[in-house]
């Protein structure tokens, strides 16, 4: 049947059966991974300017490591909280999402509308 291999013209269709079912199964688990937000989180809303509507999407940041601007976008977060987050992990590393609350002006209240959108990252 082929002069490169010995296959039967049943062995080859399988063969390319086989592989079209690997290329859809990687394609869509390739998009299902990167493409598409993670069902743990919730959406945040950002607004881009005045009359401009908000955007949705998956927003998660870990304080040990966020820049400020980033920081500043959290609900609540304004231009000076974030730079006393970013003082504050100069000299204290939070290691778990709560201790937030040990910066100067969040309290209880602000920490459960921000910690759909914290994550400390242990390394």
């Amino acid at each position: 049947m082929n002069r490169f291999f010995d296959f039967t013209e049943k062995q080859i269709k399988f063969v390319a059966v086989l592989c079209a079912t690997a290329l859809i199964l990687g394609g869509y688990l390739f998009v299902k991974s990167y493409a598409l937000p993670a069902e743990d989180y919730s959406p945040l809303e950002i607004h881009v300017g005045e009359h401009e509507e908000a955007l949705h999407g998956v927003f998660v940041l870990d304080p040990n490591t966020a820049p400020v601007d980033s920081l500043e976008l959290l609900p609540g977060i304004g231009k000076v909280l974030a730079d006393r987050i970013v003082e504050y992990r100069k000299n204290c590393r939070f290691e778990m999402e709560v201790d937030i609350i040990s910066v100067n002006g969040i309290g209880p209240r602000m920490y459960e509308r921000l910690k759909p959108y914290l994550k400390v990252r242990n390394w």
